[in-house]
């Protein structure tokens, strides 16, 4: 029934994508950046025109500061913005795809970006139309397929590395993930503190552990499609946290009565923690006495590493203002409307120079986070990973537990993973 509904829905949207661009003439965009008198011409053209976008909802300094850079884009340009918000993104979009409904911009996810490359939805975009030398190169990789740009970063989280400074002194903490999960370290930080205090909370989520899984070469994913958890690599990469995780020195939040990271370290149940720069502001609000510091994730077999996470602007194929999407992205993406976007939002630019001119990184607590913008894995591979990351997390619970060894869980959990992925 799945591969029914799949196949249903690539059939629908080619004969719909055809439709939408049948005798519809998509002319590139060709516009130098510093072409003022070019640039005059195109907003006098585009005066009037309405554009959709389309995105998930924020919290209230997300909202208005969509809506600041939203309004200066219209007395720039003259050209009228329709929000549309989804609440269920995903099903959403893909059925107003189906319907010939979309918007013309529209948020996507760098982890749902393959899938929506593939089904041929989305626009290429001009690689200097857009500026892309000045953005991280792995957020605007994130959204590249065969040499061709398909969205634009708007912002990204990475992780980094959190510690109480009641109880944990930055200069004692390993410089190595072996050393901090399987050396001394968190069992004489365990000695220190109250009774019902951890030394460090973990995620059994690949989306938080892939980029040590992968480390040397290693692959979760073989032939673009399938589970490979089971290779000897993945295996070996995956012992150091696992072991810490049997002998008790890092438990999950969901062990300790805590819905996330975030309450864990904010009601001071865990001395640290590894979580995403959207962690700041709740512990800022709702944690004030908590006193914490933040440094880059320690190496993994000599390499930096940590998660990147982006969402890029696209542009639906089958858009009848091709212009007026293309001049929308080129103001949210560009140093202006970024600037504007990012410190209202409180998120991470995705370009270098907005980074400087913001001045952002000049927050001690976010700069590590900005650090890692350099070096992070982009939590994407591929069209599968749920089903992949479903069956990890399935499988690793019965490793601490002492049910399975590490080598049986994953690959049990590769065997259930690719009997899915083959049934579908």
């Amino acid at each position: 029934m799945k591969k029914f509904l799949s196949i249903l829905f690539t059939v629908l949207l080619t004969v719909s994508l055809f439709a939408g661009c049948k005798g519809d003439s998509k002319k590139e965009n060709t516009t130098p950046d510093n072409d003022n008198t070019a640039k005059e011409e195109t907003q006098s053209d585009l005066k009037g025109k309405k554009i959709v976008v389309g995105r998930w909802g924020g919290n209230d300094a997300e909202t208005a500061s969509f809506n600041k850079m939203v309004k200066d884009f219209t007395e720039k340009t003259g050209i009228k913005v329709e929000e549309r918000i989804y609440s269920d993104y995903n099903t959403e979009f893909q059925a107003e795809l189906i319907g010939k409904t979309a918007p013309d911009v529209v948020y996507i996810d760098a982890y749902m970006a393959p899938f929506y490359i593939n089904q041929g939805v989305l626009m290429p975009l001009d690689k200097d139309e857009f500026q892309l030398d000045l953005f991280y190169t792995p957020l605007k990789n994130a959204f590249l397929n065969d040499g061709k740009y398909y969205a634009i970063s708007k912002d990204y989280s990475t992780l980094a590395l959190y510690y109480n400074k009641k109880w944990v002194d930055e200069n004692d903490i390993p410089k190595t993930l072996e050393e901090l999960w399987n050396s001394d370290f968190l069992t004489t930080l365990k000695e220190k503190l109250p009774e019902d205090v951890i030394p460090m909370t973990y995620n059994q989520d690949l989306a938080r552990n892939l980029y040590y899984a992968e480390a040397e070469g290693a692959s979760v994913i073989k032939d673009d499609i399938y589970s490979n958890l089971g290779d000897s690599k993945v295996i070996a990469n995956f012992e150091p946290l696992i072991k810490a995780a049997v002998d008790g020195k890092i438990k999950t939040p969901a062990d300790i009565g805590q819905g996330w990271n975030g309450d864990a370290f904010g009601n001071e149940k865990t001395a640290i923690m590894i979580e995403g720069n959207w962690v700041l502001g709740h512990l800022q609000q709702n944690f004030p006495e908590v006193d914490f510091g933040v440094i880059e994730i320690p190496t993994f077999k000599g390499q930096k590493g940590t998660m990147v996470f982006t969402v890029g602007y696209g542009i639906n194929a089958a858009t009848k203002e091709v212009d007026a999407a293309i001049e929308f992205i080129h103001y949210a993406t560009g140093e202006e409307g970024m600037a504007t976007w990012s410190t209202g939002a409180g998120v991470l630019p995705s370009r270098m120079d907005v980074t400087e001119s913001t001045k952002v990184a000049d927050d001690p607590l976010k700069m590590p986070h900005i650090k890692g913008a350099d070096y992070a894995t982009v939590w994407q591979k591929g069209t599968t990973m749920d089903t992949i990351n479903n069956e990890y997390k399935n499988y690793i619970p019965s490793v601490i537990s002492g049910e399975r060894t590490l080598e049986d869980a994953l690959k049990k959990a590769e065997e259930e993973a690719n009997n899915t992925i083959e049934a579908n």
